[in-house]
Protein backbone atom coordinates (compact mmCIF):
# COMPACT_ATOMS: atom_id res chain seq x y z
CA UNK A 1 0.00 0.00 0.00
CA UNK A 2 3.06 2.42 -0.31
CA UNK A 3 5.83 3.05 2.53
CA UNK A 4 5.86 5.64 5.16
CA UNK A 5 7.42 9.12 4.71
CA UNK A 6 10.64 9.11 6.10
CA UNK A 7 9.99 13.13 7.14
CA UNK A 8 7.59 12.17 9.73
CA UNK A 9 9.47 9.87 12.00
CA UNK A 10 11.25 12.55 14.24
CA UNK A 11 14.83 11.73 15.12
CA UNK A 12 16.08 11.23 18.87
CA UNK A 13 19.26 12.31 19.97
CA UNK A 14 21.74 10.13 21.39
CA UNK A 15 25.46 10.27 22.84
CA UNK A 16 25.98 6.54 21.85
CA UNK A 17 27.22 6.36 18.57
CA UNK A 18 25.69 2.72 18.61
CA UNK A 19 22.01 4.48 19.19
CA UNK A 20 22.07 6.99 16.63
CA UNK A 21 22.90 3.72 14.35
CA UNK A 22 20.45 1.83 14.98
CA UNK A 23 17.96 5.09 14.91
CA UNK A 24 19.22 5.06 11.16
CA UNK A 25 18.87 1.86 10.27
CA UNK A 26 15.20 1.05 11.52
CA UNK A 27 14.15 4.72 10.37
CA UNK A 28 15.20 3.60 6.88
CA UNK A 29 13.77 0.09 7.06
CA UNK A 30 10.80 1.25 8.21
CA UNK A 31 10.37 4.05 5.52
CA UNK A 32 11.18 1.51 2.86
CA UNK A 33 9.75 -1.53 3.83
CA UNK A 34 6.27 -0.60 5.39
CA UNK A 35 3.69 -3.38 3.95
CA UNK A 36 6.56 -6.03 4.65
CA UNK A 37 7.00 -5.53 8.74
CA UNK A 38 3.35 -4.48 9.06
CA UNK A 39 2.52 -7.69 7.50
CA UNK A 40 5.07 -9.27 9.86
CA UNK A 41 2.97 -7.33 12.67
CA UNK A 42 -0.26 -9.32 11.66
CA UNK A 43 1.88 -12.92 11.54
CA UNK A 44 2.99 -12.24 15.34
CA UNK A 45 0.97 -14.29 17.80
CA UNK A 46 0.26 -11.52 20.35
CA UNK A 47 -1.32 -9.39 17.54
CA UNK A 48 -4.19 -12.06 17.00
CA UNK A 49 -3.96 -11.96 13.46
CA UNK A 50 -3.85 -7.61 13.26
CA UNK A 51 -7.02 -7.08 15.93
CA UNK A 52 -4.74 -5.99 18.87
CA UNK A 53 -2.87 -2.82 17.55
CA UNK A 54 -0.17 -1.42 20.11
CA UNK A 55 3.68 0.40 19.76
CA UNK A 56 4.90 -1.74 22.12
CA UNK A 57 4.33 -4.94 20.27
CA UNK A 58 4.61 -3.15 16.80
CA UNK A 59 8.83 -2.98 18.40
CA UNK A 60 9.04 -6.69 18.07
CA UNK A 61 9.21 -6.20 14.37
CA UNK A 62 12.52 -5.15 13.88
CA UNK A 63 15.27 -8.02 14.77
CA UNK A 64 17.61 -6.05 16.36
CA UNK A 65 15.15 -4.71 19.27
CA UNK A 66 13.41 -8.20 19.81
CA UNK A 67 16.42 -10.72 19.83
CA UNK A 68 17.44 -10.50 23.39
CA UNK A 69 16.07 -8.92 26.37
CA UNK A 70 19.55 -6.91 26.70
CA UNK A 71 18.89 -5.53 23.06
CA UNK A 72 14.89 -4.43 24.28
CA UNK A 73 16.46 -2.43 26.67
CA UNK A 74 20.00 -1.12 25.23
CA UNK A 75 17.52 0.34 21.73
CA UNK A 76 14.25 0.70 23.16
CA UNK A 77 14.90 4.40 22.44
CA UNK A 78 15.80 4.13 19.31
CA UNK A 79 13.09 2.46 17.74
CA UNK A 80 10.68 3.57 19.39
CA UNK A 81 9.44 6.71 16.80
CA UNK A 82 9.81 4.18 14.22
CA UNK A 83 7.28 1.56 16.01
CA UNK A 84 4.92 4.53 16.63
CA UNK A 85 4.87 5.67 12.99
CA UNK A 86 3.85 1.96 11.97
CA UNK A 87 1.21 1.81 14.74
CA UNK A 88 -0.37 4.49 13.24
CA UNK A 89 0.12 3.62 10.06
CA UNK A 90 -1.51 0.48 10.54
CA UNK A 91 -4.47 1.82 12.72
CA UNK A 92 -5.24 3.86 10.36
CA UNK A 93 -5.14 1.63 7.40
CA UNK A 94 -7.26 -1.23 9.76
CA UNK A 95 -9.55 1.52 10.63
CA UNK A 96 -10.32 2.59 6.45
CA UNK A 97 -10.15 -0.85 4.93
CA UNK A 98 -10.96 -3.76 6.96
CA UNK A 99 -14.68 -3.74 7.95
CA UNK A 100 -14.36 -4.03 11.63
CA UNK A 101 -17.47 -2.55 13.45
CA UNK A 102 -16.18 -1.34 16.98
CA UNK A 103 -12.93 -0.48 18.54
CA UNK A 104 -12.01 -0.70 22.31
CA UNK A 105 -9.09 1.60 23.25
CA UNK A 106 -7.47 0.51 26.02
CA UNK A 107 -5.57 3.15 27.93
CA UNK A 108 -3.87 4.46 31.57
CA UNK A 109 -0.47 5.58 32.56
CA UNK A 110 3.00 4.04 32.46
CA UNK A 111 2.62 0.55 34.79
CA UNK A 112 -1.28 0.33 34.46
CA UNK A 113 -1.04 -3.09 32.89
CA UNK A 114 -3.21 -2.51 29.97
CA UNK A 115 -0.63 -4.74 27.38
CA UNK A 116 -1.79 -7.57 29.78
CA UNK A 117 -5.78 -6.56 30.23
CA UNK A 118 -5.48 -6.41 26.49
CA UNK A 119 -3.80 -9.76 26.17
CA UNK A 120 -6.50 -11.44 28.77
CA UNK A 121 -9.57 -9.69 26.20
CA UNK A 122 -8.63 -11.62 23.60
CA UNK A 123 -7.35 -15.09 25.57
CA UNK A 124 -10.46 -15.53 27.55
CA UNK A 125 -12.00 -14.43 23.90
CA UNK A 126 -14.18 -11.75 25.04
CA UNK A 127 -13.62 -9.48 21.82
CA UNK A 128 -15.87 -10.09 18.79
CA UNK A 129 -14.57 -10.98 15.60
CA UNK A 130 -15.72 -7.66 14.57
CA UNK A 131 -14.18 -5.43 16.92
CA UNK A 132 -10.61 -4.38 17.53
CA UNK A 133 -8.36 -3.02 19.98
CA UNK A 134 -6.11 -0.30 20.31
CA UNK A 135 -3.61 0.16 23.25
CA UNK A 136 -2.28 3.82 23.57
CA UNK A 137 -2.13 7.23 25.75
CA UNK A 138 -4.55 9.74 25.84
CA UNK A 139 -2.76 12.55 24.37
CA UNK A 140 -4.18 15.31 22.39
CA UNK A 141 -4.51 15.65 19.55
CA UNK A 142 -3.26 12.46 18.44
CA UNK A 143 -6.00 10.47 20.25
CA UNK A 144 -8.79 12.85 19.58
CA UNK A 145 -7.69 12.19 15.72
CA UNK A 146 -7.67 8.28 16.30
CA UNK A 147 -11.10 8.13 17.59
CA UNK A 148 -12.73 10.90 15.10
CA UNK A 149 -11.22 8.63 12.49
CA UNK A 150 -13.05 5.61 13.83
CA UNK A 151 -15.92 7.59 14.04
CA UNK A 152 -16.11 8.79 10.42
CA UNK A 153 -15.64 5.01 9.14
CA UNK A 154 -18.54 3.62 11.00
CA UNK A 155 -17.25 2.57 13.70
CA UNK A 156 -17.94 2.47 17.46
CA UNK A 157 -15.31 3.58 19.73
CA UNK A 158 -15.46 3.03 23.53
CA UNK A 159 -13.11 3.68 26.05
CA UNK A 160 -11.23 1.59 29.01
CA UNK A 161 -9.34 3.92 30.89
CA UNK A 162 -6.95 1.63 33.45
CA UNK A 163 -6.39 3.64 36.60
CA UNK A 164 -4.00 2.36 39.06
CA UNK A 165 -2.40 3.72 42.25
CA UNK A 166 0.78 5.28 41.66
CA UNK A 167 2.20 2.88 43.99
CA UNK A 168 0.98 0.06 41.83
CA UNK A 169 2.36 1.68 38.66
CA UNK A 170 5.46 1.86 39.63
CA UNK A 171 5.69 -1.22 41.29
CA UNK A 172 4.70 -2.63 37.77
CA UNK A 173 7.31 -0.79 35.74
CA UNK A 174 10.24 -1.74 38.14
CA UNK A 175 8.76 -5.68 37.55
CA UNK A 176 8.55 -5.21 33.54
CA UNK A 177 12.36 -3.50 33.43
CA UNK A 178 13.25 -6.29 35.09
CA UNK A 179 11.46 -8.48 32.99
CA UNK A 180 11.46 -7.62 30.12
CA UNK A 181 14.41 -4.64 29.37
CA UNK A 182 11.20 -2.12 28.90
CA UNK A 183 11.81 1.07 31.43
CA UNK A 184 10.41 4.64 31.64
CA UNK A 185 11.93 7.86 32.72
CA UNK A 186 10.82 9.74 35.59
CA UNK A 187 9.54 13.09 34.00
CA UNK A 188 7.30 10.45 31.65
CA UNK A 189 5.68 8.50 34.33
CA UNK A 190 4.83 12.03 36.37
CA UNK A 191 3.45 13.67 33.04
CA UNK A 192 1.13 10.95 32.01
CA UNK A 193 -0.25 10.15 35.41
CA UNK A 194 -0.85 13.84 36.45
CA UNK A 195 -2.26 14.39 33.16
CA UNK A 196 -4.86 11.90 32.97
CA UNK A 197 -8.32 13.65 33.61
CA UNK A 198 -6.77 16.45 31.93
CA UNK A 199 -6.36 14.69 28.89
CA UNK A 200 -9.56 13.12 28.71
CA UNK A 201 -11.67 16.58 29.11
CA UNK A 202 -9.29 17.36 25.87
CA UNK A 203 -10.40 14.23 24.07
CA UNK A 204 -14.41 14.90 25.56
CA UNK A 205 -14.10 18.75 24.03
CA UNK A 206 -12.54 17.97 20.84
CA UNK A 207 -14.86 14.99 20.02
CA UNK A 208 -17.73 17.58 20.65
CA UNK A 209 -16.28 20.12 18.50
CA UNK A 210 -15.78 17.03 15.82
CA UNK A 211 -19.17 15.85 16.12
CA UNK A 212 -21.86 18.55 17.58
CA UNK A 213 -24.74 15.85 17.41
CA UNK A 214 -22.73 14.18 20.46
CA UNK A 215 -23.38 17.25 22.54
CA UNK A 216 -26.55 15.91 23.51
CA UNK A 217 -25.04 13.04 25.57
CA UNK A 218 -23.38 13.39 28.95
CA UNK A 219 -20.20 12.46 27.87
CA UNK A 220 -19.69 12.34 23.54
CA UNK A 221 -18.32 8.46 23.50
CA UNK A 222 -19.03 5.83 25.94
CA UNK A 223 -15.92 4.69 28.67
CA UNK A 224 -15.43 2.87 31.39
CA UNK A 225 -12.71 3.57 34.77
CA UNK A 226 -11.02 0.81 35.85
CA UNK A 227 -9.80 1.69 39.56
CA UNK A 228 -7.42 -0.69 40.90
CA UNK A 229 -4.83 -0.64 43.51
CA UNK A 230 -3.38 -4.60 42.80
CA UNK A 231 -3.51 -6.65 39.62
CA UNK A 232 -5.72 -8.62 40.99
CA UNK A 233 -8.69 -8.74 38.65
CA UNK A 234 -11.22 -9.04 41.12
CA UNK A 235 -10.27 -5.66 43.47
CA UNK A 236 -11.12 -3.55 39.97
CA UNK A 237 -13.56 -1.04 40.80
CA UNK A 238 -15.48 0.05 37.80
CA UNK A 239 -16.52 3.48 37.49
CA UNK A 240 -18.17 6.30 35.13
CA UNK A 241 -16.73 9.22 37.02
CA UNK A 242 -13.96 11.53 35.25
CA UNK A 243 -13.41 12.58 38.62
CA UNK A 244 -11.72 9.55 39.63
CA UNK A 245 -9.02 10.53 37.20
CA UNK A 246 -8.06 13.53 39.32
CA UNK A 247 -4.22 12.79 40.74
CA UNK A 248 -3.11 16.52 41.39
CA UNK A 249 -0.28 18.65 39.67
CA UNK A 250 2.93 17.06 38.47
CA UNK A 251 4.35 18.43 41.17
CA UNK A 252 2.71 16.89 43.61
CA UNK A 253 3.31 13.53 41.64
CA UNK A 254 6.47 14.38 41.39
CA UNK A 255 6.78 14.28 45.19
CA UNK A 256 4.88 11.74 45.85
CA UNK A 257 7.03 9.62 42.97
CA UNK A 258 10.22 10.23 44.73
CA UNK A 259 8.41 9.18 47.93
CA UNK A 260 7.21 5.84 47.35
CA UNK A 261 10.94 5.25 45.23
CA UNK A 262 12.45 5.95 48.74
CA UNK A 263 9.72 3.65 50.73
CA UNK A 264 10.06 0.85 48.11
CA UNK A 265 13.98 1.07 48.23
CA UNK A 266 14.01 1.37 44.46
CA UNK A 267 17.36 1.93 42.82
CA UNK A 268 18.03 4.45 40.38
CA UNK A 269 20.21 3.64 36.81
CA UNK A 270 21.54 6.47 34.40
CA UNK A 271 20.36 5.71 30.75
CA UNK A 272 20.80 8.60 28.04
CA UNK A 273 21.03 11.15 30.70
CA UNK A 274 17.50 10.36 32.43
CA UNK A 275 16.53 8.28 35.13
CA UNK A 276 14.87 5.27 35.23
CA UNK A 277 13.28 2.80 37.70
CA UNK A 278 15.38 -0.29 38.53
Amino acid sequence: MGNIDKNIIQLKEFNSLDLQRVQREIIQLTTTKTDELLEKYIRHTSSHNGRYINSDLMKMVFEVYAESQENRSKYNLAVTNSAACLTSEFYQRTIRDSGFKRCIYVAGPYGAGKSFFAQSLFLTELIPEDTIVYEGSITAPAFGEKVELAIKNNIEPEIIILNPTLELSLNNIRQRAIETGRDVIKSEVVEKYADMYSNIEKLFTYLNSSFPELQTRPYPISFQIYNKSSNVPEDLNVSYDIQDLQHGTRQSISERYDSIVKQLNIGFVEKEDERTLL
